[in-house]
């Protein structure tokens, strides 16, 4: 059965380069809404391993939680700055806990961009994928104060606008990061890559 699923020729279609299983072929591509008939049969050029970790999506799925922690973190703060009788407790607790759970969340993100980018490009080396490492080291940095501004919890102006400059620093970075990365998603150079030793 597996064997089966692996030999399953693929299909690409031609306008707008949506790849499929041959079994998952209906009469319209699910992306662009064309007939079938501009479908044509594609070759994986990465090594099986290669393309079944990334087309688990792992970095591009991790990236989605210290997004999510960052807006909760912001959100609650500039609530309460602005409107500081309104469930001051629920508030502050929420950016309390978002901060000292956000660097976390970041160096997740980070990592499996590390070996999204050695999978996908077998190297770091390539201008755009040392650019996204810049910026996600300064996101990266920027987190590591939260928790620390964050631990006693937020009690004064001074911490709430310290929270503020990091979280805006680091969603500065995260915006820039999405759009160098939202190029990589369907490109990839072809062939086997070792990562720690290990051929994939």
């Amino acid at each position: 059965m597996n064997k089966k699923k692996q030999e399953e020729r693929l299909f690409i279609c031609k306008p707008c380069g949506y790849v499929m299983r041959e079994s998952e072929l209906g009469d319209i591509c699910p992306a662009c809404g064309l007939p079938r008939k501009v479908f044509e049969q594609y070759k994986e050029r990465m090594s099986p391993g290669r393309s079944r970790i990334l087309q688990l999506d792992l970095h591009p799925i991790a990236v989605h939680f210290p997004q999510t922690v960052l807006v909760f973190l912001l959100q609650a703060l500039l609530i309460n700055i602005f409107f500081p009788d309104f469930y001051p407790e629920v508030l502050l607790g929420t950016a309390t806990f978002s901060a000292v759970l956000f660097p976390v969340t970041v160096l997740g993100a980070f990592l499996s961009g590390v070996i999204d980018g050695k999978l996908r490009f077998k190297s770091l080396k390539p201008p755009i994928l040392k650019k996204k490492i810049i910026y996600s080291s300064v996101m990266l940095v920027a987190s590591v104060f939260t928790p620390f501004v964050a631990w006693g919890g937020v009690l004064d102006l001074y911490d709430k606008l310290w929270l503020l400059v990091c979280g805006s620093v680091a969603l500065f970075c995260a915006i820039v990061l999405g759009h160098a990365g939202k190029r990589l998603m369907n490109i990839g150079m072809g062939g086997a890559v070792f990562i720690w030793r290990w051929k994939i």
